[in-house]
């Protein structure tokens, strides 16, 4: 080829091309974004709101129900949910794939402007959240105190660590968790209040307005024109407490009204790690900076910070994402380097010449550059799939210049000379090399019309395989023709291993020549090892994505509805007793109360505490995170009252394992009929923790307002409602700086008037004649139950049953409940349904998807072929390659114990493309010979021993450079292994049977063809 031969002929000017390239190379791998997965836009957008001391039946039909109505006129949106809670709600609006979600966001920022004049008043302005896996924060730091005193801490983590790290370019926000606050507290007597005639109200509007600074103009004094300021805020306690108050008796002092004094504020949430009270860190990194650069910036502050820190205070790190990316890294670039030390071992095996095996070794790190160059200007990051695509393209890498290398190597043998055997040799294989690198090439453009996670995930993996191919594909046209024509040395010695290798090809070549003498017997065989590996595939299971080992347990424990922080934090202590026996827990994070840091939420949830448990790495363990998470579930099953909820291995972006969505008009059937389901699933092999978001009720106490009674002491809902709010959570009146911080200044009522409903009834209410009477008078307090969340879907009621899985593929439990809810579960009428979703959906349209990007695949590689031998015969008997690769696949997966998932499907469309290149080297070679005069059976004996040795070549140093894949070895190699088990397996059967099938159907179609010529021939005598 022309190219070739430039390259030969100037070997000046390529080297300095290749230095270029190098140091280009380098430039572009050190300035590359490095990251856990690639940047994902999900088509899910979340409003949330908050609204305090509402119930969930007046947080749907006042805040959920309007945001509803607004976000269901979007267009493109595929579902609206609504998650009404105590004090919160949570719209979470889910577009259809590929919608532009700058947009979408945007369109739902008006549509919330448009209602929040309708919201009540005192709710928050709602809030657009994105989601996306690369929000979740990259680091988490837990800062402990010997002392115990957490507002020290907390207020060490905001005024001094926060605005430290703020300073480090990358982070976008830290948020802190637990902790408390100091507040100065007035509590109030009513009855005192009541007899001097002062309600809490009056009392609230004087403590603000008498904290104030305020301009009073200005003076001119002495020529000098001076500003006037009143200074009113309040400077200490005391302050405070010697407030004169009017009233109906004269002025008397704030104090002698009730106790005023600097306390802790109330909270709805705590922390600990390791059972000692800590505050948490939470920090998100800025969309496209580097992960790893910000972690490890964040890591060289902290240990700034910790030198300026008070005695005995530490800082912590619970979860650092940029660990197990660097292990991962680690893991992936050891098993390249591996993989092609394997890939050279093959070479020097067949060919016994290490000069000719450092042509191809140098061919591989100049390939990699070269793929770094191409991904830097396509603007991928570093991250695991596109690492992995790398890793993939290792074996493959080194194919076409093996190929290149042997027909060079074999023109020297036969006294061609260094330059004539390099452009010769590479003319002679050029056009095949590019056909074949263009079937692989060419398998992965249906992806681009692919929409879905798993499109976006294996997108940058596709690109990179394609990079590494074209990457090749220059190196063995150009490089490995210019080395060889410099450093090539030939062995004419007749060496033991090229006697045997003679006697092996003298046995292919007999082997040849049977199967042609009986070509029916040969294809006979071949569909009934076929169809014997098809009954294999009931065996096989079926998965989304593989779970990832990233020394992280993620635990929720949740007791009754109305539990009191005091009783949630007693479980957990009890919880953390146990826990301590487990060797591989490093550190455990627990927040008691509140949300977790995991999941857009809102509202207040009492009853929950939230566990970030840290494992020891996993090469100082010899148990998976799962074992240890089974073993957590057999450890505390028998607290009673508990649920418990432990999740392991999640990527960040997959949904439950298990998830079952039941929708109708009425809640209490919707509940038998989630009760059942939840029951039937615990019988079921390999699901655990089965439980629904919905719960018997939140005990509540309701106050019924008589309006005749009310209006007769000339009192309104509102003015009742605020007393009894004012009473039972205080209200700010104002707030008091000191020294930099400031503190609220709440008026709350004695306990002893709200510890039960009898002091409740006698809660005075100030009326507008003065008099003060009881709640009693004017409304009744009864003890009742409320719903603790109302979840609706597309405006219709729902309760989600959720569960997970262990040591079970997904597809067959799914199988599983499909059958026994179709067997047991009672369905009342048709408005009543019963919907499997989670990753059992998300693996059936990854699955749809990518099996129609695979059929396309085929087509494409067929179109490519075609045009290359410029015929429809011989790519057709090429094509014959693929289905072989089905029984190459079952066996793998049957042997390694993988289930089917969208890893193994990518597999697949990289093995369509590859597999065909020995098909295609062995015909082109043959139809090469058939130009040159021989017949079909002699062309093919001739090309089946001359091309068996490149054709083994390259198959085994695509396999053993994915041998390291294929055993996982290392971090983060769980989604890369389905992929490499999939193209190990499917090639090795694959060309085993293709090196006899292709000749045979090549033979029998030539046959074929002539025949019809000549019929035609007979026709045209006639």
């Amino acid at each position: 080829m022309k190219i070739a031969k430039l390259s030969v002929l100037r070997p000046i000017a390529m080297s300095m091309v290749i230095v270029l390239m190098l140091i280009l190379g380098a430039v572009s791998m050190r300035s590359m974004t490095v990251d856990l997965f690639p940047e994902l836009t999900f088509p899910i957008v979340a409003v949330t709101t908050t609204y305090e001391g509402a119930g969930p039946e007046e947080i749907e039909n006042l805040i959920s129900s309007p945001i509803e109505n607004a976000m269901g006129t979007l267009p493109n949106v595929e579902s609206v949910t609504s998650i009404s809670r105590t004090g919160g709600s949570l719209v979470l609006v889910a577009f259809t794939w590929g919608t532009n979600m700058d947009f979408a966001a945007l369109d739902m920022r008006e549509r919330i402007d448009a209602v929040r004049d309708f919201l009540p008043p005192g709710a928050q302005l709602p809030r657009v959240l994105r989601f996306n896996p690369s929000d979740l924060p990259i680091v988490q730091l837990a800062i402990t105190d010997p002392s115990g005193e957490m507002v020290k801490a907390k207020r060490l983590a905001e005024e001094e660590i926060e605005p430290e790290l703020n300073s480090v370019d990358g982070i976008a926000s830290i948020s802190v968790e637990g902790g408390a606050e100091s507040e100065v507290r007035v509590t109030l007597d009513p009855n005192t209040l009541s007899s001097f005639g002062i309600s809490i109200d009056q009392l609230q509007q004087i403590i603000a307005s008498e904290n104030l600074n305020l301009p009073g103009g200005a003076l001119t004094d002495q020529n000098q024109d001076l500003p006037i300021r009143i200074t009113g805020e309040y400077a200490s306690i005391t302050d405070i407490k010697t407030l004169p108050i009017p009233n109906s008796k004269g002025i008397i002092q704030l104090d002698q009204l009730g106790e005023v004094k600097e306390t802790l504020q109330p909270t709805t949430q705590l922390s600990y790690l390791n059972g000692e009270p800590a505050v948490g860190m939470s920090i998100l990194k800025q969309s496209g900076s580097n992960t790893v650069t910000v972690a490890n910036d964040i890591n060289k502050k902290l240990e700034e910070i910790k030198e300026t820190l008070p005695e005995g205070v530490e800082i912590k790190p619970i979860f650092d994402q940029s660990q197990f990316i660097e292990q991962s890294i680690r893991a992936v670039a050891s098993n390249m380097i591996l993989g092609s030390l394997l890939a050279a071992l093959v070479l020097y095996f067949f060919l016994r010449n290490l000069r000719s095996t450092l042509i191809i070794l140098f061919s591989i790190p100049l390939s990699i550059v070269t793929t770094f160059i191409f991904m830097y200007f396509s603007g991928q990051t570093l991250n695991l799939l596109t690492l992995g695509g790398l890793a993939l393209g290792i074996g493959m890498m080194v194919d076409n210049a093996t190929v290149i290398l042997e027909n060079i190597y074999r023109l020297r043998q036969k006294g061609y000379s260094l330059k004539d055997a390099a452009i010769e040799g590479t003319s002679e294989v050029g056009p095949a090399i590019i056909a074949s690198t263009l079937t692989t090439v060419i398998v992965f453009l249906p992806i681009v019309f692919v929409d879905g996670l798993a499109a976006q995930l294996f997108k940058p993996l596709a690109l990179v395989v394609s990079f590494s191919l074209l990457a090749s594909l220059f190196t063995a046209l150009i490089i490995v023709p210019l080395f060889s024509s410099l450093l090539l040395k030939v062995n004419n010695k007749s060496s033991r291993f090229e006697e045997r290798f003679s006697t092996f090809s003298l046995w292919y070549r007999n082997l040849l020549y049977k199967a042609l003498q009986h070509p029916k017997k040969t294809i006979s065989l071949v569909l009934l090892l076929l169809v014997a590996s098809l009954f294999g595939t009931p065996f096989i299971g079926k998965e989304f994505l593989p779970q990832q080992d990233q020394s992280f347990i993620s635990m929720t424990a949740r007791l009754p509805d109305g539990s009191s922080l005091d009783a949630t934090y007693d479980v957990m202590e009890e919880i953390d007793e146990r826990l301590k026996g487990i060797e591989e827990i490093d550190l455990s994070f627990v927040t008691v109360g509140g949300t977790d840091n995991f999941s857009v939420s809102a509202g207040t949830q009492l009853n929950r505490s939230n566990y970030s448990i840290l494992l020891v790495p996993l090469s100082e363990r010899n148990r998976a995170d799962t074992e240890v998470g089974d073993e957590i579930r057999e450890l505390i099953s028998d607290i009673p009252g508990v649920e418990i909820s432990i999740s392991s291995g999640d990527s960040g972006f997959s949904q439950n394992p298990v998830s079952l969505s039941i929708t109708g008009p009425d809640l209490d059937t919707l509940k038998d009929m989630a009760d059942q389901t939840i029951t039937l699933l615990s019988d079921i092999e390999g699901i655990r923790e089965p439980s629904s978001n919905y719960t018997e009720g939140n005990p509540e106490i309701v106050v019924d307002i008589d309006r005749v009674k009310a209006s007769q002491f000339g009192v309104g809902s509102a003015q009742i409602a605020s007393a009894v709010s004012s009473a039972t959570r205080g209200v700010v009146a104002s707030r008091m700086a000191r020294e930099g911080e400031e503190l609220d200044i709440r008026l709350t009522i004695e306990d002893t008037y709200t510890s039960s409903i009898q002091d409740l009834e006698t809660l005075l209410i100030s009326t507008p004649t003065g008099e003060n009477i009881p709640l009693q008078a004017v409304a009744t307090v009864t003890r009742g139950q409320g719903p603790s969340q109302i979840t609706r879907t597309d405006r219709l009621r729902e309760i989600t049953v959720n569960a997970d899985i262990v040591n079970r593929d997904l597809g067959s439990v799914v199988e599983d409940i499909e059958k026994t809810l179709k067997e047991n579960v009672y369905i009342p009428t048709k408005q009543y349904k019963i919907t499997i979703g989670g990753q059992d959906e998300q693996m059936n349209d990854a699955f749809f998807k990518l099996g129609g990007a695979l059929a396309l695949a085929v087509v494409l590689v067929y179109m490519v072929m075609a045009a290359q031998f410029e015929s429809y015969y011989y790519p057709f008997i090429i094509m014959f390659s693929v289905p072989l690769t089905i029984i190459g696949i079952i066996i793998g997966l049957l042997v390694t114990f993988q289930p089917l998932g969208v890893g193994s499907l990518v597999g697949m469309l990289i093995l369509t493309g590859i597999v065909v290149n020995n098909a295609i080297v062995f015909v082109d070679y043959v139809n090469l010979l058939k130009k040159d005069g021989n017949s079909t059976v002699e062309a093919i004996l001739i090309a089946g021993p001359t091309r068996i040795r490149p054709i083994l070549m390259t198959t085994l140093t695509t396999i053993l450079g994915l041998i390291p894949l294929t055993l996982g070895i290392g971090e983060g190699m769980e989604i890369q292994q389905p992929m490499a088990i999939v193209i190990v397996f499917g090639l090795s059967f694959a060309t085993l049977i293709t090196l006899v099938l292709i000749p045979v159907l090549y033979y029998l179609l030539d046959q074929f063809k002539e025949k019809r010529q000549a019929k035609k021939m007979e026709k045209v005598e006639l």
